[in-house]
Formats: structure tokens, C-alpha cells, sequence
């Protein structure tokens, strides 16, 4: 098996539209401010974060999508000016605030935390290494000392997944509106790197 780990920059125009399908199957639910999938890929397309993403990249195709954020940054910003030109002035600037409530809200405090805010493989790709070769290498970055992610509680896969990379329970968020909506509560996990 020959396999890279790619920053999201560094893909081929090909290689991105992978990497946005791997996003929308695993997050395109979370995608409802239009039916249009075309308008939605090239939305996602312009504004996921150059080297916030990064892709395992196997034989030249995506199986593998991993977005970090720190307490300055998070790896997708609705951009107003992106959302307007694709959508309208009205719409777009909805989109842009609407979407960017959730996708840019702080969800680490300090300098020395990291957040993984995007983890999905490919269907084909499952129970195959991917996931877990994403998280060893930013468990290798050397200057931050401790790393959270959040797992919806029934999504037992992946709750196995990051208990196995030794995440804990660090947070349980049972009176989250999801859970309302039938996708289970937040768990906020954490995992020491240092």
C-alpha cells in the first residue's frame, strides 16, 4: 500500500473534489442551506483551509479527510464574498453568517490545544488504517500538548476508534439540540500528547 499524507494546498483539482466528496458524505447532512449539490462542492471547494486539511492520498486518490483547528483558526470559513458570488447577496450572506455561527466559534482556548474538527474516510476505506494514519501524524506535531475532537454518542465506530488512540470522555453534552433531532449528544473527548 502506497500512501501520502497531503495538506489539502498540495492536491491536484481532481484530488480536492475527492476530498469535498469524502466531506459531504460524511457531513453534507450538516449542508441544508441548498439542494443544489453543485453550488455546494464548489462552495466547499474555495473554503476549506489550505493547510488545515490534511488527506491521505492513496495510489492518487483521497480515501482520507483530517481538519485541525487551533485557538486562532478552524479549517472551514464560510467566506461572505465566496457565499455571495454563488449564491446571491441575500442568500449567500445568510449562508456566511448563518454557517460560519457554527464552523467559526472557538472551540479551543489555549495555544498549546488542537481540535480535530473533521475526521471522515471513505465508505471503501473503513476498518482499513486510514483514520488511524491521519490521527498518528497530527499526534506527531510537537507543539501542542493536548487534543480534543467531539463524536456524536451514537456513533459507536468512532467513539471505538479514539478510545483506541486514547481519547477519554471528557465531556458529556446531553442537552445539546441534536439529541433532540435524533443524532445522539455530544461527547467532547481529549487526549493528552505530551
Amino acid at each position: 500500500m502506497s500512501y501520502e499524507i497531503m495538506e489539502y494546498a498540495r492536491l491536484t483539482i481532481s484530488q480536492k473534489s475527492q476530498a469535498v466528496d469524502l466531506f459531504m458524505e460524511g457531513f453534507g447532512h450538516m449542508m441544508t442551506f441548498s439542494r443544489d449539490e453543485k453550488l455546494k462542492k464548489e462552495l466547499m471547494l474555495e473554503i476549506f483551509h489550505p493547510t488545515l486539511f490534511r488527506c491521505y492520498v492513496e495510489n492518487g486518490k483521497v480515501l482520507g479527510l483530517l481538519g485541525i483547528a487551533t485557538n486562532e483558526i478552524r479549517p472551514i470559513d464560510f467566506r461572505q464574498d465566496t457565499c455571495i458570488r454563488l449564491f446571491g447577496k441575500l442568500k449567500g450572506g445568510m449562508i456566511s453568517r448563518q454557517m460560519n455561527a457554527v464552523f467559526q466559534k472557538p472551540v479551543v482556548s489555549f495555544q498549546d490545544e488542537l481540535y480535530i474538527d473533521v475526521l471522515v474516510t471513505g465508505s471503501g476505506a473503513r476498518r482499513k488504517g486510514v483514520a488511524s494514519t491521519l490521527l498518528n501524524d497530527v499526534f506527531r506535531q510537537k507543539r501542542y500538548s493536548v487534543c480534543y475532537l467531539h463524536v456524536f454518542s451514537t456513533n459507536q465506530p468512532a467513539i471505538s476508534l479514539y478510545e483506541k488512540h486514547g481519547f477519554t470522555v471528557d465531556r458529556r453534552e446531553k442537552g445539546s439540540l441534536m439529541r433532540f433531532l435524533g443524532a445522539g449528544y455530544p461527547i467532547r473527548m481529549k487526549k493528552q500528547l505530551t
